[in-house]
């Protein structure tokens, strides 16, 4: 028998609808060749410090930094139960073989690899890689299934990511938590991004308007600017008004006519971070809502592949498929066939900017599947059909031809005094004809007009009018999730070119996979918020950005580091010594931590917690713990990442002894992990100890 491990159940049910495994078990489907199963998310995580030594149950500053010998793994406690059923199948006498099939990238890799190492598996393993969810890729792709050490590197590399993020988020988390009496939350990737944000923040409330001036001369065909050597911007309005006084009425003399042409290159396939950021420019959606609908166009719909790429580019293999899917889309998408006829007549351009092999990876760029013929038999939700609509826009406008246009610099001199126009006229609409069809037309921000007039060099022209244009200076533009995003993939340095931008990527914040999360994850625990379409960052957010140490907040350094981590995927980097650099890393910022004075800061509760007072630390994740009338719960129990910590007043152990569980107690256990209970009306009755053991997925009282 051969054993399938998916990520998710919907995924097992595709493959064994395709491989007719139609046998349903408890956590399993069967037939007599394949038997498959599935994790749900990560079944398996590192172990919190307390499993290390029960010392660190108790958040102490001076057992800072926790650097274990040797990592420990615990099972999810919300996930247990399917845990037992893939191990119990991977060891299971009858299998001969298992096939990796979670998402095909770092993070599947990493769910897979960590539950077949825990439960102890030697068997060969075998790698299901695919970038879609259609029947055929699936059946394609169990006829070339890989050699799953292929991808080991692959799993160090995820592994090694786990591995810092925890090195970083336990130590400095309690650090600042213990140092400031306040649960703060510190991550790798999101302290650095939330530094960014409020760093943008800093330089919006600092910034001051200064009044500037130009000199506009109405040509009527044309608007022409006053410059000079330094440019067309005046400080000083009165001899803004001079030099409009003494221009005024005045005959102007065409001194410079140059046209030339000029084109505007087609755009890249998408890549998730791309998408991320169109469909937030065009439609508002956050990086999580857009990925959410890519999933689904992928898993669900089976109409678009694989989203967690950071590739924009195909390979050449695929190739001579690009004319049928271009067909596929005519038959599918109402309203595309002028595009595609018009693609495919003029010869269909697929050179190095849409193939590359040398710049595809796990994955290549995000393109729909054949399946997009059968659309009009599919309802699909707003979102998913809005972003559906960019994959489609987007793949037939690589194919098309550059927009072309004439560009004319016009020069124009009253008597001493200078002033230039440009104007454009577009000649060859190529790829910006497809994107304004499908997509609808953007307003543009240009001013550069069409100059439709004949006009030579040396002609006289009498302007209408020479007034002062009064303009201010404009603050910088808080970060939107399109422009965060942006940051995020270039580590904060502000790069408009694309090209560069592309260079960029292996050194950013997070990847395509993770950067929605840490968004939503800043936004979770009250560090940020959004305002409108603009992020900006909490009271909250601005003082641990002031208290934190500053390498925690360097992004370069941990673009870095995510540079590194694509370099142990490739086999250049070996992940001991990025661990190594790592602990060298936050050894510094605990010892730092622990010298420097302590800032006077008052953290804000969030939400509903402003009234409410917590009564104490959870022991699994640091956050706090609040009453409610049956328990004392974990604030993380419906937050990202979720954390089921509670302790029940009227639990069985206590009830038996007589005891209900009172705030007072519950804040003892919380703070020494026991308390001693007295009888009141009875001081002759022995004294109980009640001592709080929990086990990761329950919590457990003994008394004695």
């Amino acid at each position: 028998m051969k054993l399938i491990v998916t990520e998710k159940p919907s995924v097992a049910k595709d493959i064994a609808r395709v491989l007719k495994i139609n046998k349903s078990r408890d956590g399993y489907m069967e037939n007599s060749e394949y038997i498959i199963t599935w994790c749900v998310g990560h079944l398996i995580q590192l172990a919190y410090p307390e499993e290390y030594d029960k010392k660190y149950k108790s958040w102490n500053i001076n057992d800072l930094p926790i650097f274990p010998r040797q990592f420990k793994y615990m099972v999810n406690p919300s996930t247990a139960k399917q845990y037992e059923t893939v191990k119990s199948l991977l060891l299971n006498d009858s299998v001969g073989e298992v096939i990796c099939a979670t998402d095909a990238g770092r993070e599947g890799q990493l769910i897979f690899g960590y539950v077949y190492v825990n439960a102890g598996c030697k068997k060969p393993v075998r790698r299901l890689w695919i970038s879609s969810m259609t029947d055929e890729a699936i059946e394609e792709g169990f006829k070339n299934l890989k050699d799953n050490k292929e991808y080991f590197s692959l799993y160090q590399s995820a592994r090694a990511r786990s591995e810092a993020d925890w090195l970083v988020g336990i130590n400095a988390t309690r650090l600042f938590t213990v140092k400031y009496n306040q649960m703060l939350t510190i991550g790798r990737v999101q302290t650095p991004t939330l530094s960014l944000i409020v760093g943008r923040q800093k330089e919006i409330d600092e910034f001051v308007s200064q009044p500037f001036y130009e000199i506009a001369a109405d040509c009527e065909m044309f608007t022409a600017t006053w410059f000079n050597k330094n440019g067309t911007r005046i400080d000083d309005k009165e001899k803004a008004e001079q030099i409009a006084q003494r221009c005024s009425n005045k005959e102007a003399t065409v001194t410079k006519l140059k046209t030339k042409r000029a084109s505007v290159e087609r755009p890249l396939l998408y890549d998730l971070t791309e998408l991320q950021r169109d469909g937030n420019k065009r439609y508002g959606y956050s990086a999580e809502q857009t990925l959410e609908a890519a999933q689904n166009l992928y898993e669900k719909y089976k109409l678009a592949t694989y989203p967690r790429t950071d590739s924009r580019y195909l390979t050449k293999d695929m190739k001579p498929k690009i004319q049928g899917l271009l067909q596929n889309i005519k038959s599918g998408w109402k309203g595309s066939e002028y595009c595609v006829d018009k693609v495919i007549k003029q010869k269909i351009n697929a050179d190095k900017r849409v193939i590359n092999d040398s710049k595809v990876t796990d994955h290549h760029a995000i393109i729909v599947t054949p399946n997009i013929r059968n659309l009009p038999g599919i309802r699909l939700p707003e979102r998913e059909a809005n972003i559906l609509k960019l994959v489609v826009a987007r793949f037939i406008c690589v194919f098309d031809r550059k927009q072309e246009y004439d560009q004319t610099d016009l020069e124009i001199q009253i008597e001493k005094d200078k002033f230039k126009a440009r104007g454009k006229k577009v000649v060859v609409p190529g790829w910006k004809e497809v994107e304004d069809i499908m997509l609808g037309k953007v307003k543009e921000n240009s001013e550069d007009k069409e100059i439709t007039a004949s006009i030579a060099v040396n002609d006289k022209i009498m302007p209408r009018e020479i007034k002062v244009v009064t303009k201010k200076t404009s603050p910088p533009k808080a970060y939107t999730e399109a422009t965060l995003l942006t940051a995020m993939e270039t580590a904060g340095k502000h790069i408009e070119n694309e090209k560069l931008r592309e260079e960029m990527k292996s050194v950013g914040l997070g990847t395509p996979a993770t950067r929605a999360g840490i968004i939503e994850k800043l936004i979770s625990v009250g560090y940020i918020k959004r305002n409108r379409k603009s992020l900006v960052p909490t009271q909250n957010g601005v003082q641990l950005i002031e208290i934190v140490h500053e390498k925690l907040k360097k992004p370069d350094l941990t673009g870095e580091w995510e540079s590194t981590l694509g370099k142990i995927a490739k086999k250049e980097e070996s992940s001991k010594d990025f661990i190594v650099n790592i602990k060298k890393y936050v050894y510094e910022i605990i010892q730092e931590g622990k010298r420097s004075s302590t800032l006077n800061v008052n953290f804000e509760q969030t939400g509903n917690k402003k009234k409410r007072k917590a009564v104490g630390v959870c022991p699994r994740c640091g956050r706090e713990v609040f009453e409610n009338k049956k328990s004392f719960y974990c604030a993380g129990y419906k937050n990202f990442p979720s954390c089921r910590f509670s302790m029940w007043k009227q639990d069985k152990i206590l009830q038996e002894k007589g005891i209900t569980l009172t705030k007072e107690m519950a804040a003892e256990l919380l703070k020494s992990g026991q308390t001693v209970i007295n009888d009141e009306k009875d001081s002759s009755k022995q004294k109980m100890t009640v001592k709080l053991r929990d086990e990761g997925y329950k919590t457990v009282y003994l008394v004695e």
